[in-house]
């Protein structure tokens, strides 16, 4: 399975864009060997549905075009004296290619940016123009985009896993504090019943005369 999963991510064409309504292309090769139609690759074109037909033994399946538009060779340039620095494009970058921090101009590292659009719409800015590249340049991105893409996933899930543990270590010790909180009370009232006890014994003593009076009320001042 695993092997069929790699061939398929083979043809695709790395570009990352998530318009085949998944998030890169490792992930629609997964869920092409889950049932998904082959033919979402818009910017792999017809050849590269016609390629994992075969990798499939599958029917050829004609290209999905509502899955478009096509991604031309290109990669993304901000032009920094427009940045905000909000980091949205940090975010949605899929291969981690632009560089900076909040409130810090961004730029983009162009060996790294496959020209996938995503940072283009969450600008607030408009400050992101798209720049036309060779092929040959396109294809070298492309190629180790994939890396990347699997790098910035899994430091995502290492974080995902921090927040979730730091988390649950919170919300136990808000649990714990509540416990001690309660244990705590129960403490305090069952000293506050032992003493209502007592009080309750002695004036049983003065109903049964067994006592003076005034001395139950002292002892009573006493407990």
């Amino acid at each position: 399975m695993s092997n069929l999963i790699e061939l398929i991510n083979a043809e695709l064409p790395q570009f990352q864009c998530g318009r085949c309504e998944t998030p890169g292309c490792r992930p629609y090769a997964e869920e092409i060997i889950n049932g998904s139609p082959h033919n979402r690759c818009v910017p792999g074109g017809q050849e590269t549905a016609d390629k994992i037909s075969k990798i499939l033994n599958a029917n050829k399946l004609l290209l999905d075009h509502d899955y478009g538009p096509e991604i031309k060779p290109q990669v993304a340039y901000i032009v920094e004296e427009d940045c905000i620095g909000c980091t949205k494009c940090i975010d949605a970058c899929p291969v981690d290619a632009i560089n900076g921090a909040a409130n810090l101009m961004h730029n983009v590292i162009n060996d790294l940016c496959t020209g996938c659009e995503l940072c283009i719409d969450p600008c607030p800015v408009d400050c992101i123009e798209l720049i036309e590249v060779s092929e040959e340049q396109s294809l070298k991105i492309r190629k180790d985009s994939d890396h990347f893409f699997q790098l910035k996933n899994e430091l995502l899930q290492r974080k995902n896993k921090k927040t979730k543990l730091n988390k649950s270590i919170s919300e136990n010790l808000d649990i714990a504090n509540t416990i001690n909180q309660k244990l705590s009370n129960r403490n305090l009232d069952k000293e506050k019943l032992i003493k209502k006890l007592q009080a309750e014994m002695l004036d049983s003593q003065r109903v049964e005369k067994h006592m003076n009076a005034s001395d139950i009320e002292e002892l009573k001042k006493q407990l």
